[in-house]
């Protein structure tokens, strides 16, 4: 079954035992407002390793999902990050969840830079009207992240909707620092709609 929107986050990884990207997945995922629209929406928590997050999202895009949302932390940043390009680039020296680094310093043989295919002005202003502090970044880092969100441009056909953001700390009961999670929800639900949106729109 064809998924209208397929969202995706990240499990644990070395300095960031519970990743909020997998958090607020879970809960996109279980927003009712789904239900009453007949949108099919389906998530996964990505593993933070190399091969094993390439062979989760390849079976994940053989279902041809319309649009993709997917979502990661900075927890050093202060502000939810719209990434607008995936970077042909790895790191030498920040291992994965596994203990590994990445063979090359080049994720493939395409081209420097690939565009995220979204409506990224307008997916800022819709975090930012949900309460959340919010800006465009044209650096998603060289980690699994900027992996992950380039292995899925060049996975989909150009007409789906694909982008990737960045959330920043998310404060709970035991960490008050970080941004509020209702908002950081509310903001994720409206630019999934904008997305799926888009790719009923496509030609």
């Amino acid at each position: 079954m064809r998924p209208d929107l397929l969202i995706t986050g990240f499990g644990p990884f070395p300095g960031v035992p519970v990743n909020p990207s997998a958090r607020l997945v879970e809960a996109l995922a279980r927003v009712p407002g789904w239900l009453w629209l007949g949108w099919k929406v389906r998530y996964a928590i990505l593993p933070v390793s190399y091969g094993p997050t390439e062979a989760a999202l390849a079976t994940l895009l053989e279902k041809r999902p319309r649009a993709i949302l997917m979502f990661g932390v900075a927890a050093r940043r202060k502000a939810v990050t719209v990434e607008i390009v995936a970077r042909n680039r790895t790191s030498r020296t920040a291992r994965d969840a596994s203990g590994r680094l990445p063979k090359l310093a080049r994720l493939d043989s395409g081209p420097a830079i690939l565009k995220g295919r979204a409506p990224m002005p307008r997916l800022r202003d819709l975090l930012r009207e949900a309460g959340n502090p919010v800006r465009l970044s044209r650096n998603a880092g060289p980690y699994l992240c900027n992996a992950a969100y380039r292995f899925a441009l060049r996975g989909t056909k150009s007409k789906v909707p694909v982008v990737f953001v960045h959330v920043p700390r998310v404060r709970n009961s035991s960490d008050p620092r970080g941004i509020a999670f209702g908002p950081l929800l509310a903001g994720s639900a409206a630019i999934a709609r904008r997305l799926v949106l888009a790719s009923r729109l496509a030609p």
